[in-house]
């Protein structure tokens, strides 16, 4: 049931065939202007001889407004209402217990969802589509979509974030969740460069527009899904005008502020944070190094600067902030040649608390923060910030970035927000990010529309960078016509202003299908602004799912369809990101190079960017079980191929210590003394998954395993005395049994 007191690991499994009940994904998207409405279509069945209740933790974009939920089953359709959480809750319990079909979806936090299938009949398919629309913004000259396809593992205790036992995402190395794709880009974009940096696509050309899919058809879930749209000459001003439910109007007006530069920028204070955590490992802390590399490169001699690495514990370079003279920047980044993902957990308040604390010069202080994101339970660590006075800049990396937090942590300090994968510019994106932190901001913000408003949304308009887009909506009981002004002022006094003109050709929406959507859209970015109950009764009058209302279906079963057991629960687990842990990598084909190096095809050999020091850095670790696993993965980079280990030669070339290979030869020795070198290398690699560091091997290298025990005859003893001498290890220490020395010849 979905109340039941079920236990919810949330660590790494590596058991397949039970992941069966999600069948398919598919993404419809439609870009119009900067009006993106998504369909996503998510395919569940029941394999199983029994009624079963489907439960699925996933992401969408933390911005995106919920507009509509429909449900097929069979050759039903039924429409999603949105009702007030608590009546949601009482009736979907009420429906399973009778043995009705009931679906659920509930807002955990922004970004955040899980779905709830109750009672799937035997044989039965159901799919649900999910309707939502997002603005989105210019950066610059770039409009970045963003479509989250999994969660990567969360440092802490999810339930203290809210979360039930049956909603907490688990994950499986096995697990292949796919998804299908189309964008449709439409209105002033119709013409605009496309990039996509997470996957390859194909894209087709019309004088309507631009439609892009997939290259391959579908692809892995795996990673987000990241395409950049790029137009130096559409107008970034405009104003669009939608009728409300009452009759009114709703207008949204859109600028992209020009603010004028300073005479002369002074001096600034910047503490670098950088998450060193477990979850970092791999893609992620390459791209940190790099990132910090070059922020050190942005540094004037009059600037002041700081790092702080974090984990479970929390390291600072300088006990103060020090200036960023050549010595000082030359000193720090020979310390980044040792940077790695080896610290632990993410005590990410800690690390905040120590940066905010560090003195420094009486001027103003920044934090840059890079991170993935991934912890449970941030208000308590976005309250802190907000309370210390620094605006935190973040900067979000890897194929799976906790969207929500890091944007949420950059709004409510002052700062911004930028993301970054692998294969993005990332030289381009600090050098944006570090002109935030320069230039001026504008804090006192005033639009003028042409006459006075019902109500404004937002109703104080936060600070304002150059070249990023701010939207604000108002109310009006009469359609607003005429020119709409924004008026900004510096800190330093001086002022800017620029006007957007309505354009009474242009549709604010990009459907016919989706009635009131910029009132919807405007209504929903009110909520967190209003108190607990306008709020909700807010949602539920404009059909939004909030933190106080869910979307509810009950399909009404006649007595001869009706199930006559409590379903069982099967949870839907995620994919495993790629990169996650150094686990894999998010490099395309292109890229196909080992995760310390990578290069573009139609660039020169000697332009590889390797990791500083990277020799020393894995002699070093090569003695550890997660090191020696590492080196695994490292050799097992395509979707499909063969276990590359076969030999004790092979064992030793990824760095296992002799005398844990003289142990494996021992245990061989006793239990099967015919079998092949082969059988016993591939025997000990089973062994190794099947112990409690089995989560460090990356999904083919998993796959490539378990191929070839499936084309080998397994001794059963073998397997067993090999299974019981490595159960305990850890990532770092091989054991009691095989007490590591000072030197591995």
């Amino acid at each position: 049931m979905y109340l039941s007191e079920q236990s919810a690991a949330h660590s790494l499994h590596t058991t397949a065939g039970e992941n069966l009940v999600l069948q398919s994904v598919n993404v419809d998207v439609t870009f119009h202007n900067l009006l993106c409405k998504t369909i996503l279509k998510q395919v569940y069945r029941n394999l199983e001889e029994k009624p079963i209740e489907a439960v699925y933790t996933f992401p969408l974009a933390s911005k995106a407004a919920l507009l509509g939920l429909k449900v097929t089953i069979g050759d039903r359709e039924l429409q999603g209402t949105v009702i007030e959480k608590g009546s949601a809750e009482e009736r979907y319990e009420e429906a399973i217990t009778d043995g009705d079909t009931a679906i659920m979806l509930e807002l955990l936090e922004p970004g955040l969802y899980t779905m709830n299938i109750g009672n799937i009949l035997a044989g039965e398919e159901v799919s649900v589509a999910i309707t939502y629309a997002e603005l989105y913004s210019w950066q610059g000259d770039i409009l970045r979509f963003h479509l989250p396809t999994t969660i990567s593992p969360r440092y802490g205790n999810p339930e203290s974030a809210g979360l039930q036992p049956h909603q907490v995402p688990e994950y499986d190395l096995l697990t292949e969740n796919r998804f299908q794709l189309k964008i449709t880009i439409s209105g002033s974009l119709a013409n605009a460069e496309i990039e996509c940096p997470s996957h390859k696509v194909s894209v087709a050309r019309s004088n309507n527009g631009s439609v892009v899919t997939l290259a391959t058809g579908e692809a892995c879930m795996d990673r987000d899904f990241i395409l950049n749209i790029h137009s130096c000459t559409v107008a970034k001003d405009a104003v669009v005008v939608d009728r409300d439910l009452d009759g009114g109007f709703v207008a949204l007006a859109s600028f992209a502020p020009r603010l004028p530069l300073p005479d002369k920028i002074p001096p600034k204070s910047v503490k670098i944070v950088v998450d060193c955590s477990g979850s970092m490992g791999g893609d992620s802390i390459a791209q940190a190094r790099q990132a910090i590399n070059d922020i050190l490169n942005q540094l004037r001699p009059e600037d002041f600067f700081n790092l702080i690495a974090f984990g479970s514990t929390c390291k600072t370079y300088s006990s103060q902030q020090l200036r960023a003279n050549k010595e000082n920047i030359t000193k720090v980044k020979r310390l980044l040649r040792s940077l790695d993902a080896d610290m632990g957990g993410t005590e990410m308040n800690q690390a905040l608390q120590a940066a905010i604390q560090i003195p420094g010069p009486p001027i103003l202080h920044d934090i840059l923060l890079i991170t993935d994101g991934e912890i449970w339970n941030s208000e308590e660590l976005i309250s802190t910030a907000k309370k210390s006075g620094h605006r935190v800049f973040t900067i979000g990396v890897g194929s799976s970035v906790s969207e929500g937090f890091v944007r949420q942590l950059a709004r409510e300090t002052g700062g911004a927000c930028e993301l970054v994968t692998l294969n993005e510019n990332m030289a381009g994106k600090i050098v944006r990010h570090f002109n935030r932190i320069y230039l001026p901001k504008a804090t006192d913000i005033t639009v003028r529309w042409p006459f006075a408003p019902n109500k404004n949304i937002p109703d104080n308009i936060g600070p304002v960078y150059d070249g990023d887009t701010l939207h604000v909506f108002a109310c009006f009981a009469e359609k607003p016509q005429g020119p709409v002004m924004l008026e900004m002022t510096l800190a330093d006094g001086r002022t800017s202003s620029q006007t957007a003109i309505p354009d009474n050709q242009e549709s604010a929406i990009p459907v016919d299908d989706l009635s009131n959507t910029l009132a919807r859209m405007a209504m929903y970015r009110s909520l967190a602004d209003e108190d607990e109950k306008v709020a909700a009764e807010l949602a539920v009058r404009y059909q939004l799912i909030s933190p106080h209302t869910n979307y509810l279906v009950v399909d009404m079963r006649d007595g001869k369809e009706s199930g006559h057991d409590l379903p069982l629960l099967r949870k839907v687990r995620q994919t495993v990101a790629a990169g996650w842990g150094g686990t894999g990598s998010v490099c395309l084909e292109e890229y196909d190079f080992p995760m310390f190096c990578r290069r573009k095809l139609d660039e020169p050999q000697e332009s590889y960017i390797i990791a500083p020091n990277l020799e020393q850095h894995m002699g070093k670790q090569k003695a550890t079980p997660a090191s020696f696993i590492k080196s695994c993965n490292r050799l097992h980079t395509k979707l499909r191929q063969t276990l590359k280990i076969e030999s004790y030669d092979d064992l030793a070339d990824c760095g296992l210590p002799n005398r844990i290979i003289d142990a494996v030869k021992s245990i061989a020795k006793q239990k099967a003394p015919l079998a092949s070198e082969k059988l016993i290398v591939l025997s000990f690699l089973l062994a190794l998954t099947r112990s409690s560091v089995g989560g460090e091997f990356s999904r083919k290298t998993m796959r490539a395993i378990n191929k070839a025990k499936k084309a080998l005859l397994l001794y059963e003893q073998l397997n067993k005395q090999m299974t019981q001498a490595f159960a305990g290890i850890s990532k770092d220490d091989w054991g009691p049994d095989y007490p590591l020395e000072q030197e591995d010849n």
